[in-house]
């Protein structure tokens, strides 16, 4: 519903490019600040608890967000919102995870019927969005998702519980007990409400010593992972951000039409997706993303020299369905190159990658629109990285394949 919904928004009020960037940004800081907190709050007080005050936070900002009118409250409405996403999304991963255990042989049935019902809302979700904002203005899709936010949560709430009293974690899990803490009488830490300690700087500096991250980034074909996980990620930076506003501005687009570009690279994603992973196993996943990444990059430089509106949709539809196929190469490396026993942080890094991507990605973007005073110097940009990227994976492919005597 947002994705045309945010960029005409803050263009509305008045906000420059780089200045939307910012605003898009806010919610990936609080996001990547908060994922490790809100994942371990779902193994300690259970999923629904986190998924339903994630949903309510989400819904609170977003009204916030429709309310306001200038950097001054849009900046901390949109990290309201990253929090509530990171403690939804944490939620609902490990709820997922839940279901999948109990019936393992199901698994692959079970996170394609979720992957099938987000493709779908990235379909209808646009046009729902783009209508609201042609017939009633651009706060109005704010108002709309918090609504949705409202429904989800009733929805949840009837959901049963999936972790188990005697299966949760306890502080002492965390954080040790307190004859662990450095034998300090004075620590404040111990004093704290359970759910504040999660949220400790401290806490968290304890956890990161104990990180594995380093030795993982080591591995040159982590390295690759994280390359095209940034590189894709950024053509979707691309698309909350630059794609719209050169669509209306520099072709005159609606919202409406802006939200219909959207809606057809959705439906080009739910059709690629599966092709993709049928591929990655038949070929490999490093020949599937150079393949992926080089037709986002071609989609996406072809966008940048549309005319009309036409033009962009065929060009954009290159991008989605290169976008699409990327995706699923993209967790299916993750997964192969997942270290026994280490599995949990290992698949993180993806998401992180993503993360910084959006916090940094909406600000390079619109700020090369404002510098270059152009409307596809965003755009641009965005394909060289794809096809940068590109060129890392058929590199690393073709010495993976060496390696292995392949």
């Amino acid at each position: 519903v947002l994705l045309p919904a945010l960029p005409l928004y803050a263009q509305s009020i008045g906000l420059s490019q780089s200045a939307n960037g910012l605003v898009i940004s806010a919610p990936a800081l609080a996001m990547l600040i908060l994922n490790v907190p809100t994942g371990q709050m779902a193994d300690r007080y259970g999923r629904k608890p986190v998924m339903l005050a994630g949903l309510g936070i989400m819904a609170v900002a977003d009204i916030g967000t429709a309310v306001a009118k200038s950097m001054l409250f849009l900046i901390p409405t949109r990290l309201f919102l990253g929090v509530g996403r990171a403690a939804c999304e944490s939620g609902d991963r490990a709820y997922l995870a839940d279901l999948t255990k109990r019936v393992p042989e199901k698994r692959g049935i079970i996170t394609a019927a979720q992957a099938m019902v987000h493709g779908f809302g990235l379909v209808i979700g646009p046009l729902i969005g783009g209508s609201a904002l042609d017939e009633y203005g651009p706060a109005t899709a704010f108002y709309v998702v918090a609504l949705a936010a409202v429904g989800t949560g009733i929805g949840y709430a009837f959901l049963p519980e999936t972790l188990s009293e005697s299966e949760r974690s306890t502080d002492e899990d965390f954080f040790g007990s307190a004859d662990d803490n450095d034998g300090d009488a004075n620590n404040t830490t111990s004093n704290m409400p359970s759910f504040l300690k999660f949220l400790n700087l401290k806490n968290m500096a304890k956890s990161d010593k104990k990180s594995n991250v380093r030795e993982l980034l080591k591995d040159p074909d982590q390295r690759l992972l994280l390359t095209c996980a940034a590189a894709n990620s950024f053509g979707f930076v691309a698309k909350l951000t630059v794609i719209p506003l050169f669509a209306s501005g520099h072709l005159n687009a609606t919202s409406l039409e802006v939200g219909e570009l959207f809606s057809i690279t959705a439906l080009l994603g739910l059709a690629t997706a599966p092709v993709s992973g049928l591929l990655s196993d038949a070929f490999g996943k490093r020949w599937v993303l150079t393949a992926s990444l080089a037709l986002c990059a071609f989609g996406l430089v072809v966008a940048s020299g549309s005319e009309d509106l036409e033009h962009l949709r065929f060009a954009v539809g290159f991008w989605g369905v290169g976008c699409a196929a990327a995706g699923p190469a993209v967790n299916a490396l993750a997964q192969e190159l997942a270290p026994k026993g280490g599995e949990g942080e290992s698949l993180t890094l993806p998401k992180t990658a993503a993360d910084i991507v959006f916090l940094i990605g909406p600000v390079i973007l619109g700020g090369a629109n404002d510098f270059t005073d152009s409307e596809s110097a965003g755009i641009l940009i965005t394909a060289a990285i794809a096809g940068v990227a590109s060129i890392v994976c058929a590199y690393g492919a073709a010495t993976h394949k060496k390696i292995q005597g392949v």
